[in-house]
């Protein structure tokens, strides 16, 4: 089963509404959230052993979602940019009002040197060589080109599936995990 542990509990919303003769409590059920969608991608493929933490913050770089189970820990950052993206291995632009905006430094880079950190502050932290995989997901963009981009990048939360399902070796025994695990869950922020 996929253990979540989550940053804020997300709560029904309660109104009071008038009726004809008294008034009444209608409760309102809380819109769905990208931490729901990714569950339900994940469900069939993380079943056992497995654990998302949510918001978690290391290096000073908040990570949205931290995957940990047997086959290694996946980093999940979600950009919630909701104009055009192109990317490719050179260069991030976006599309602005003005015309297309270069992003520097590049996301994908950037990504890439925080991994790389984790996966040393982990090897230390456990003392074996621990997979790090990170992602880059861009859930609300309405147009997402990738080009030439050797990086975990879509627009969907499919992509971590896939990877996921792809990843053959299980190299982390059920100790190490919950070690990792429990170094993510001290670095969770709460909101």
């Amino acid at each position: 089963m996929l253990h979540v542990l989550t940053a804020a509990p997300k709560e029904p919303e309660k109104r009071q509404t008038k009726g004809l003769f008294r008034t009444k409590v209608e409760v309102i059920e809380p819109a769905k959230s990208y931490t729901e969608e990714l569950v339900e991608i994940l469900r069939q493929t993380c079943r056992f052993d497995w654990m998302m933490i949510e918001h978690v913050e290391m290096d000073a770089t908040l990570f949205d979602y931290v995957l940990v189970g047997p086959k290694g820990v996946f980093l999940v950052q979600v950009n919630r940019t909701t104009s055009a993206v192109h990317m490719s291995n050179r260069e991030c632009r976006h599309e602005t009002s003005l015309g297309w905006k270069t992003i520097h430094p590049h996301p994908i880079q950037e990504l890439d040197g925080i991994t790389k950190q984790i996966r040393g502050r982990l090897k230390r932290q456990c003392g074996q060589a621990v997979p790090v995989t990170s992602f880059l997901i861009f859930p609300e963009t309405s147009r997402l080109k990738v080009e030439r981009l050797r990086a975990n990048c879509a627009s969907s939360f499919e992509i971590v599936d896939d990877v996921i399902s792809k990843t053959k070796l299980e190299l982390l025994t059920e100790p190490t995990i919950k070690q990792i695990a429990y170094y993510c869950s001290e670095r969770q922020v709460h909101k």
